[in-house]
């Protein structure tokens, strides 16, 4: 049975810009027939993570300018995206309340919990997102942590 992924920034940068975990999310995005989800504040997420590594010399401009075009891309072909609605940000001020999140990371799990039908394996890198992920009964896995 295919896999499915719901991918956070903290774990998709690693598809954009080789650190710690690319090689294990290069495995994930190579396996047949998986499916990827992403929630549709990570567009905006993965921006201004990529514009922070140029800003701090990491990625060069040019470099920046074809990440961004391909991560367009893959908008299209690789992935589910998952809008915000009134009910998620209801769940995301109860689970920031739960589990004393972020406001953005709260959404994440919002969107992530509306997927727990299918069985998602969350891809991240934020040690307390993925501890209140693990908490709602969520399958997790940290590529950073994956050698």
């Amino acid at each position: 049975m295919a896999a499915t992924y719901f991918l956070d920034t903290s774990a998709l940068v690693k598809r954009y810009h080789v650190e710690r975990g690319t090689a294990h999310l290069d495995a994930v995005f190579a396996e047949p027939d998986a499916t990827f989800i992403i929630a549709s504040i990570t567009i905006a997420e993965l921006t201004s993570a990529l514009v922070r590594k140029r800003e701090e010399g990491e990625i060069p401009r040019e470099a920046l300018l074809r990440i961004l075009s391909k991560f367009s891309e893959d908008l299209i072909a690789e992935f589910w995206i998952l809008d915000i609605e009134r009910h998620h940000i209801q769940d995301a001020q109860e689970l920031i309340l739960r589990h004393g999140l972020r406001t953005l990371d709260s959404l994440q799990l919002s969107l992530l919990l509306v997927t727990k039908a299918l069985s998602p394996v969350f891809l991240c890198s934020d040690v307390r997102l993925l501890a209140a992920a693990r908490a709602e009964g969520i399958t997790v896995q940290d590529p950073s942590a994956i050698a």
